[in-house]
């Protein structure tokens, strides 16, 4: 199923330029100095994945045909009564799933093996949304954004950004809500802001944490049970639970004009984070 996947993607869509040896454009699905690769992209990679906050069951999400691909549960060391609470997905095929505990840990998309990072929480960042941008547009550096503050009650939320290597975090700004984020190869950052009557996907400056561009979406409006964001293919992708409502829906918003797309079910699903990795498309042909 997983190749079936990649391999619809490669023929639909148009990504970061190629890096491998004698590459010539498309999406970067090689690894051509292994997984990991400073400067590859894992296989995968080019997907959305999404976590389930009541069973910790790691999906794939195909946005081309708004499908899911269970992995499996993950089997995190987390504190007793921790839940996951967000997501995002490295170049190397690693995800970074924060827990409510305020715990970090790095899963491994292939094989689902879980490792504590040495993640601290500093400056109150215990609970967050999260995703890597790019340094440069189309380079292969990254950087992790993360946007949140010691509980979801506080009055204001810190934006920061993280060395993937060291944890070292840098505060840049803040904002009112607490954003779920989403970088893209093309050095961007994105975030979808909840509210109860102005929901809003909006554009950071990476510099300042302020917000540069802003589309209003009433649609997704609400008091919020668990949500995520993703972009993918110059579309952005809100996953939404309603309180009251019993499982998620996903919402395409388009990336050029902020409208909902496609509306799709998710039953049984409960998504509170959705990580997709620098090496995912930026264009659809």
């Amino acid at each position: 199923m997983r190749g079936t996947l990649v391999a619809m993607i490669v023929l639909a869509a148009c990504g970061p330029a190629d890096r491998r040896p004698g590459g010539t454009g498309g999406v970067d699905g090689g690894n051509g100095d292994g997984p990991g690769g400073a400067n590859e992209c894992a296989d995968g990679t080019e997907l959305i994945y999404t976590i389930d906050q009541l069973n910790g069951k790691l999906s794939q999400f195909a946005p081309t045909t708004k499908t899911f691909h269970d992995l499996g549960a993950l089997s995190c060391p987390a504190s007793l009564g921790a839940t996951p609470f967000s997501m995002s997905v490295d170049r190397t095929g690693t995800a970074w799933v924060l827990y409510s505990s305020g715990e970090l840990f790095k899963v491994a998309i292939s094989g689902l093996a879980c490792t504590k990072s040495a993640w601290t929480s500093p400056s109150g960042l215990k609970v967050f949304g999260m995703g890597f941008s790019t340094d440069v547009a189309g380079g292969s550096a990254e950087t992790l954004y993360i946007g949140g503050g010691a509980s979801q009650t506080v009055t204001s939320f810190m934006i920061a950004k993280v060395d993937p290597t060291t944890l070292a975090t840098t505060v840049l700004g803040s904002q009112p809500i607490l954003p779920e984020m989403t970088g893209t190869g093309g050095a961007e950052l994105w975030g979808f802001m909840p509210d109860a009557t102005t929901a809003r996907v909006v554009k950071f400056d990476k510099s300042t944490a302020t917000v540069s561009q802003t589309f209003t979406e009433p649609t997704l409006a609400g008091a919020m049970a668990g949500y995520a964001f993703a972009h993918w293919g110059g579309n952005y992708w809100v996953f939404l639970q309603r309180t009251g409502e019993t499982s998620s829906t996903v919402y395409e918003v388009d990336g050029q004009s902020g409208a909902i797309k496609s509306t799709t079910p998710a039953p049984g699903r409960t998504i509170v984070g959705a990580g997709v990795s620098t090496c995912a498309p930026t264009v659809i042909l």
